[in-house]
């Protein structure tokens, strides 16, 4: 009986331990079968990706930029003028992180770093700073454009350059270098502040954008999309094999309303003189010639080693970064007086015939007379005589009749005092003074001085060029001023598809009557033929147009402190669909039919050879 029951007990015990170890075997199994489903279910397709990234590298293909043709771009045509394109090139780059974050690593980066600034001619010391302070695993740039032998020898010694990639990297290129310099605008490397606010529209930290001009206005339309090639690599890092991942989408094309052969005539009439000419279509608002001076080659500071160059172009005290058409404004001077004439008629204070006289000065009485003076004493003129001899004389007593408050109601019907809008940016508004503005800012009341000065074009009045051109528009369309916009259409890259045309867009309508337009215009046609602007009545086109010279309190220049201006527009009495406006701006010019007119000489000359007026 005691020997079954030990039995028992003995048998018991085994089985407890049979079942314990079984549960062992069972747990341990189990585990590997949640190992196994997590792996090959739940995260398998990351590690999958993981382990293939042990094997591949992914480089970036940047995408190529949208090119860019001047106004008679033709979809089928051979001889389209490319203003910017792009052509292949190739980039040198790395992630720093995979050399190893520790000291090792590091020692290893600055090895590879100094073997390659001997190889591409880079400045070691620079190549450091460049890479202090950024994250380790964000891939860096160590030199952009480099050529196909110097990436050979790169990719043939993985030993001595290891983790060290190359990639296609287009390079835009202008072809006509500065003549469209401030229009188009250039391209640079994303800053942080860009980078922060431009990610979430898909915006890559490695990416070029656009800087200033049309490259800004329409990033978004010429950047593309970019690609990336699967490059596989073995243990120690060296090629074996690449592969498209994701081909680069190239961006749209944009279809200027600039024509290049005006663009080049304009370009070189101004010379090395400071100053901008504007071309204008009046009926659609199409730019068709944009020009400042002085400028730059946009071609010299695309690279990324361009850090000095530009220090040393934006130092400069002649502001070659400065498009005058739109970011500068100068007392427009005897160009206004059109205004003034305008505003004296519309108010019904005077009428064309009505006779002023000129005996070189014009005395305002008061309790302390004060002369204002004319460039020369001409005697009893009418409205058309004043406008075609400048006579300031005449505008003095005009402005003075008509008032402050109707001239500067007119200014700023026809927008003087804001910006145009045109596709551009950084444009900035002309000044317009006010009354309320003088007692504000100065502390002092309007008087009448400050009408006398008005009525000239002098005083607080500023004025953009660009808003000058578009107030000429306004003449030739009576009254109706269009939006100016420098592009026309854009299209995608390969030109078959057009994404979207710029429609022309009315700016505002200003309430003027036939009489004073033709008044007006009159004016300006005498101003060509018998006054200041006579150097223009030689062309086998009629122009209309006025000169001003501005007074500046600049002594930069003592024997040219004066800013020289001519607006115009031809051909006088055709037809509107047919007219181009003008207006030159030539900083310390002398006097506009010194300066001003000999430009718009050239200008109007090859409008009319191209055809413009027929």
């Amino acid at each position: 009986m005691a020997g079954s029951t030990y039995k028992a007990r003995m048998l018991e015990a085994f089985r407890f331990r049979m079942f314990f170890f079984a549960a062992v075997v069972a747990f341990f199994f189990l585990i590997l079968l949640v190992q196994l489903v997590n792996l090959q279910l739940i995260n398998g397709t990351d590690y999958k990706i993981k382990s293939r990234n042990n094997m591949e590298n992914n480089i970036p293909i940047p995408a190529s930029r949208g090119h860019i043709y001047d106004r008679w771009f033709e979809v089928d045509g051979d001889n389209n003028t490319v203003v910017a394109s792009n052509r292949p090139s190739f980039n040198i780059t790395t992630i720093p992180a995979r050399f190893g974050k520790r000291k090792e690593g590091r020692r290893k980066f600055r090895l590879v770093l100094k073997r390659l600034s001997r190889l591409l001619d880079l400045d070691y010391a620079e190549l450091l700073r460049n890479q202090r302070g950024k994250d380790l695993s964000v891939r860096i740039v160590i030199k952009e454009d480099v050529t196909l032998s110097e990436v050979t020898k790169i990719a043939s010694h993985p030993d001595i350059f290891p983790n060290i990639d190359w990639e296609d990297a287009p390079v835009r290129v202008y072809n006509k270098n500065n003549v469209f310099s401030h229009v188009i605008g250039y391209i640079g490397s994303i800053n942080k502040k860009e980078y922060k606010r431009l990610k979430v529209h898909g915006y890559k930290y490695y990416q070029k954008i656009g800087k200033t001009g049309l490259e800004k206005q329409y990033d978004q339309f010429l950047r593309g999309k970019d690609g990336f090639i699967r490059r596989i690599v073995d243990v120690k890092k060296r090629t074996e094999g690449e592969e498209i991942g994701l081909y680069p989408e190239s961006g749209n094309n944009l279809i200027l309303s600039l024509d290049a052969k005006v663009q080049q005539v304009a370009f070189d009439a101004l010379g090395s003189q400071r100053g901008t000419v504007v071309v204008i279509k009046p009926s659609t608002g199409e730019v068709i010639s944009m020009v400042s001076k002085p400028d730059f080659d946009p071609n010299q500071i695309i690279s990324r080693d361009n850090a000095q160059l530009l220090k040393l172009l934006f130092s400069d005290k002649d502001r070659p970064f400065l498009n005058r058409a739109i970011q500068a404004k100068y007392p427009p001077a005897s160009t206004f007086k059109l205004v003034t004439a305008i505003a004296a008629l519309e108010s019904e204070k005077s009428f064309p015939m009505k006779k002023f006289f000129c005996s070189g000065k014009y005395t305002l009485k008061g309790a302390k007379d004060k002369d204002f003076y004319c460039y020369k004493a001409h005697g009893q003129l009418n409205l058309y005589h004043a406008i075609g001899k400048s006579c300031s004389s005449y505008f003095y007593q005009l402005g003075y009749l008509t008032g402050p408050t109707n001239i500067l109601k007119y200014a700023n019907y026809f927008g003087l005092n804001k910006k145009t809008d045109i596709d551009l940016p950084s444009e900035v508004r002309g000044f317009v003074p006010s009354k309320k503005w003088k007692l504000r800012r100065l502390r002092e009341s309007w008087y009448d001085g400050d009408t006398i000065n008005l009525s000239i074009g002098q005083g607080f009045l500023h004025l953009t060029p660009i808003a000058m051109a578009n107030f000429v528009c306004g003449l030739v369309n009576n009254g109706i001023i269009y939006k100016p916009r420098v592009v026309k259409s854009i299209r995608s890259a390969d030109n078959s598809v057009l994404i979207k045309k710029i429609e022309k867009e009315k700016l505002r309508e200003v309430p003027l009557s036939p009489k004073t337009l033709l008044a007006v215009k009159q004016g300006m046609r005498y101003s060509v033929t018998n006054g200041t602007s006579a150097r223009l009545k030689y062309l086998k086109i009629p122009v209309a147009g006025k000169t001003g010279t501005a007074q500046t309190r600049s002594v930069r220049n003592a024997d040219k402190t004066q800013h020289a201006w001519f607006v115009g527009y031809a051909p006088f009495g055709g037809d509107p669909e047919k007219s181009v406006a003008i207006a030159v701006l030539v900083e310390h010019g002398i006097a506009g039919a010194v300066a001003a007119v000999p430009i718009a000489e050239k200008v109007l000359y090859k409008l009319n050879e191209l055809g413009y007026f027929k």
